[in-house]
C-alpha cells in the first residue's frame, strides 16, 4: 500500500519592531529580516536582526502568538557570542552589529511573531527580568 508524505510549511512572522523607534528615533534602530518566513516543518529556520549602536549589554528574543502577550525565548550578553537552549541558539556578532535566532528543526508551535530586543544594562544575575514582556 502507498502512504503519501505531507509536508507541512511554517511560517515564522517577524515583527519589524525597530520601525517605531526608526521614526521617533534614528539612534537606536534595529531591522529585522526578513519580514516573513516560511520553512519547511523540520528544516532549520534562521531569523535576524540588525542593530546600529554599540552601547548593548544584553539582547534577547521573544515570540508571540495572536492574541497573547510576548513570552520571553532566549538572550545573550554582550560578553558571548552565542547561547543555546533546545532548538534554540542565539548568536551574537558585536563587531557586525548582527545578532540571530536559530531554530532546529522547526515545528509548527515555531509559527508566531519573533522580536529582538536589546538593554544598555544588565545586571548580574538580573538579566531576565522581563521574561513576559
Amino acid at each position: 500500500m502507498a502512504r503519501l508524505l505531507g509536508a507541512s510549511l511554517l511560517i515564522l512572522w517577524l515583527q519589524p519592531d525597530g520601525a517605531k523607534s526608526q521614526q521617533k528615533n534614528n539612534d537606536q534602530q534595529f531591522m529585522q529580516n526578513p519580514p516573513s518566513l516560511t520553512v519547511q516543518e523540520g528544516r532549520n529556520s534562521i531569523l535576524k536582526c540588525d542593530y546600529n549602536k554599540n552601547i548593548f549589554e544584553y539582547f534577547a528574543w521573544y515570540k508571540k502568538y495572536p492574541s497573547k502577550g510576548p513570552t520571553f525565548l532566549i538572550s545573550v550578553l554582550s560578553d558571548d557570542d552565542k547561547n543555546k537552549n533546545g532548538r534554540f541558539t542565539v548568536f551574537l556578532n558585536q563587531s557586525a552589529k548582527h545578532l540571530s535566532l536559530h531554530i532546529a528543526a522547526s515545528q509548527p508551535e515555531d509559527s508566531a511573531m519573533y522580536f529582538c530586543a536589546a538593554s544598555t544594562q544588565c545586571l548580574v544575575g538580573n538579566c531576565n527580568q522581563y521574561p513576559n514582556l
